[in-house]
């Protein structure tokens, strides 16, 4: 990897070297220089915070690296985006199209990563009978393991595992009944979308960094007019069906740690909502 610092530009700011957490600026001879360049983990930061355009680096895209325009990060506008955004679980019959996907996906690959790892990955499905299909069998299963948990032994292994009754198993003749009288779909909830969010199995922080990258698909997603949900179920499925895992092309060695839905909503909420006060412990002098 060959890193350079370009002597016609550089004013010894040494900005290079106070941000490089990796170790490969240094200050030699009273100057920056790439000392170490095979420790670089391509973080970009030397090439971000350098105000003079002074470094090449040819494991970078250097045409993605441009000026960064601060003036339209408006804190009322983030907070905005964020106050009003919604799960959404009734969509419009109507398909995203595949270019505004590849934009909100082109946006989550700049979220961060642990030791800039960049290991997420996403799987994108719009085949409708695809979803469908998916949707019903995990609701197939999820009635399935129901029936046991309220028979006579059901409950004496719920009992003795320590598994207290949840709000979706109080909730599933409900749900039942609702899904025979209307079709309604509670699990994919009939969206035009579904993208599955992964990374290597072992890696360390590959939970937190699709879900990182999740967070940020759903806030852009609503500042384009889309609307989008976590699916939990899917994601819990996936870990159990390796038949589910094949037809959805998750990669060997994969793991996926978000799945998400995605579609135009079928109505907006007026109004922001109620949520608990955070539990905040402070330590100071």
């Amino acid at each position: 990897m060959r890193i350079t610092r370009r002597e016609d530009r550089c004013n010894s700011c040494m900005l290079c070297v106070r941000d490089c957490v990796s170790g490969v600026w240094r200050i030699v001879g009273g100057i920056p220089a790439p000392a170490e360049p095979d420790l670089c983990n391509l973080c970009s930061h030397c090439v971000a915070v350098c105000p003079r355009d002074a470094i090449r680096h040819d494991g970078l895209d250097a045409n993605q690296v441009v000026r960064a325009n601060r003036k339209n990060v408006q804190p009322k506008a983030y907070r905005d985006i964020v106050l009003s955004r919604r799960s959404v679980r009734q969509y419009r019959d109507k398909p995203v199209p595949r270019g505004v996907i590849e934009q909100i996906l082109d946006l989550a690959r700049y979220s961060p990563t642990a030791s800039n790892d960049q290991n997420v990955g996403y799987i994108v499905v719009t085949d409708k009978k695809l979803i469908d299909k998916t949707a019903k069998d995990i609701f197939g299963f999820a009635t399935r393991l129901y029936d046991k948990t309220i028979s006579g032994v059901g409950k004496l292994i719920m009992k003795y595992a320590g598994l207290a009754e949840n709000r979706y198993l109080k909730l599933m003749d409900y749900i039942r009944y609702e899904q025979a009288a209307s079709s309604r779909d509670y699990i994919l909830h009939d969206a035009p979308a579904l993208i599955l969010v992964h990374a290597p199995g072992t890696a360390r922080f590959g939970c937190d960094n699709c879900n990182i990258a999740a967070a940020n698909i759903t806030n852009y997603a609503h500042a384009l007019g889309l609307g989008t949900c976590f699916t939990g179920f899917l994601t819990v499925a996936l870990r159990f069906s390796k038949k589910l895992r094949k037809r959805l092309g998750v990669p060997a060695g994969r793991k996926v740690y978000a799945s998400l839905v995605m579609g135009y909503p079928a109505y907006s909420h007026a109004n922001t909502v109620s949520r608990k006060k955070p539990e905040v412990t402070w330590i100071e002098k």
